[in-house]
């Protein structure tokens, strides 16, 4: 007997042995193919991968792997968890792999926070995001930073359903007490063929099919899930108030994955037109076509078609925009008066005008450089649409070096010179504006100006030259300058687009691109209203020979403007 016993025992330890050795060979595929798959930057199914393999038989390697493809997805509630067991069930980790599991799990640690939730029923099922947590009671969950959200069920009780903000290293407290469900109806889930199979209503596992129980009246979610990638998609069940609804399902090959993320968080999604629940969902799907549509209140509905191969696990992120039509956007966005202070750098090639215009030869020149401040104040409505009225400074100058040009003695005949020029227009702003703002956090804006210049053109001018010699008169050196500061009006459009942080819930910084086109409403030019005096043999020297007169800047300018601007909310 003995011996039998211990040849029966010898069998037994072999086949664990030959098991364990299937096991190891499996991991180490699945390991590969991770492998294989991180290096292609794919962290989903890099992800899938090593955690089969941790599964099938946990290595250091594999540990290590999901917790970087975790860390890479932003699960890094997840993350962490993975770097601590790494800690944890591998004492002897290589002095890299432990360095690398400390920082990450000091980084992660600021970048999750927690959710205790207290006063639940016992029992009671917790969802956060669409992924199961356990059941209550529970010590606190950790979370990634951010909104989430919270679903607490069990039968006989109304689900306890609320979205909750968790900062870094932060733990949220959450009384989540479920009431007794008085007034509801009953549901009956039963598979077709009678496969074993498990029943989730709302995303929530309730039992085994056949499955009855007690749901609150309305619309509820019921998938069956079974072994070897088997289940249902998800289907519609509307339950009547003290009326019963039976769902019979049949099981099909679900070889796809699919994770739908909507923000914002507590968004209502729908898979192929059934209702899946607000929030995050995960789970398997057929090979196929499918359709993902996302809605929330005040802001306009999204959807998007997505076609998975098989063994395939596709994640869909759907953003929503506000929708400037609805009350609950106004009610959020109410319309308020608006602050705005400007400042920005002006940048043109050349003002134009007969001075820069005649610089040929060795004449140069350089660029035109300025800068501008304006005051706004305006009124924004709940779209986002704005009217401004506002007011400013501008002032932009250019030099010009080594300019030909003739001067002419009163009686006398023009000679040849050469003339520097030191150009500014500056003077005040008057307008208009409508703008356009989209978006929250970072918002972009887009602006249209209008308005008046009124101010000036200064030419400071230095010129010198020598007379011609006459017959009995020899050449004078003529060396002098003169400024004149003719007045100057333009009309200008100014559009521009910015890029807009809020800083707080009043104040919002700005920086973006804007451009400058002033239209002259008449000729700024050199009058030479104070002509140089020489000696009695030259006389009164003028710049504008033959009677033309040079224009000191050009009827229309167009100046590029880099701007930084500060708004205050009222």
């Amino acid at each position: 007997m003995a011996s039998r016993a211990a040849h029966a025992q010898a069998i037994s330890g072999a086949a664990d042995a030959a098991l364990s050795d299937a096991k190891r060979e499996e991991a180490r595929q699945h390991f590969e193919k991770g492998i294989a798959l991180f290096e292609e930057e794919s962290w989903d199914a890099a992800l899938v991968e090593f955690l089969r393999s941790r599964e099938l038989f946990a290595t250091r390697a594999a540990t290590k792997d999901a917790a970087l493809c975790l860390r890479k997805l932003n699960r890094f509630d997840e993350a962490l968890d993975l770097f601590q067991a790494l800690l944890r069930e591998f004492p002897s980790l290589p002095a890299e792999d432990r360095a690398l599991a400390e920082s990450s799990i000091k980084e992660l640690t600021a970048r999750v926070g927690g959710i205790d939730i207290q006063s639940a029923e016992p029992g009671a099922s917790i969802v956060i995001d669409g992924r199961e947590r356990g059941v209550a009671p529970t010590p606190p969950l950790r979370v990634n930073v951010g909104t989430h959200l919270l679903r607490l069920s069990r039968e006989g009780f109304v689900p306890f359903e609320t979205q909750v903000k968790v900062a870094g290293a932060q733990t949220v407290t959450v009384q989540a007490k479920l009431a007794p469900l008085t007034r509801g109806g009953r549901l009956k889930v039963s598979e077709q063929s009678g496969k074993a199979a498990e029943v989730l209503v709302d995303n929530v596992w309730v039992g085994k099919a056949p499955w009855e129980g007690s749901l609150p009246a309305g619309s509820h979610m019921v998938v069956l899930r079974a072994p070897e990638g088997f289940g249902t998609q998800p289907v519609a069940a509307p339950v009547k108030l003290n009326d019963v609804t039976t769902l019979t399902l049949t099981l099909e090959e679900l070889s796809a994955k699919l994770r739908i993320e909507p923000a914002p968080a507590g968004s209502d999604v729908a898979l192929d037109g059934i209702a899946i629940g607000r929030g995050v969902w995960e789970g398997p799907v057929r090979a196929g076509p499918h359709r993902i549509e996302v809605a929330s209140e005040g802001f306009l509905p999204a959807s998007r078609e997505v076609t998975l191969a098989r063994s395939q696990r596709e994640v869909v992120a759907l953003s929503l925009e506000r929708d400037p039509t609805s009350a609950a956007f106004r009610q959020q966005n109410p319309p308020h008066v608006v602050f705005e202070a400007t400042g920005a750098f002006l940048l043109a090639p050349s003002l134009g005008g007969s001075v820069l215009n005649g610089c040929q030869g060795g004449c140069s020149h350089d660029w035109a450089i300025g800068a501008l401040a304006m005051i706004h104040g305006g009124y924004q409505l709940s779209s986002g649409l704005s009217f401004w009225l506002q007011g400013g400074y501008l002032s932009v100058g250019q030099s010009v070096q080594d300019r030909s040009v003739k001067l002419l003695p009163r009686g006398l005949s023009d000679f040849d010179a050469m003339a520097g020029d030191k150009l500014r227009l500056s003077g005040a702003l008057l307008g208009a504006s409508v703008g356009l703002s989209r978006g929250r956090a970072v918002r972009l804006r887009v602006r249209l100006a209008a308005g008046a210049f009124i101010g000036s053109a200064r030419d400071e001018r230095q010129a010198r030259g020598t007379t011609p010699p006459g017959h009995d008169v020899p050449g004078v050196p003529v060396d002098f300058s003169e400024t004149e500061s003719p007045s100057a009006q333009y009309l200008f459009v100014a559009p521009e687009v910015r890029v807009g942080l809020r800083l707080s819930q009043h104040w919002e910084l700005s920086a973006g691109i804007g451009a400058w086109i002033l239209l002259g409403l008449s000729d700024v030019t050199w009058q030479d209203t104070n002509p140089r005096s020489y000696p009695d043999t030259l006389g009164q020297i003028l710049f504008n020979s033959g009677g033309s007169q040079q224009s000191i800047v050009g009827r229309s300018i167009v100046l590029a403007a880099p701007e930084l601007a500060l708004k205050w909310d009222l």
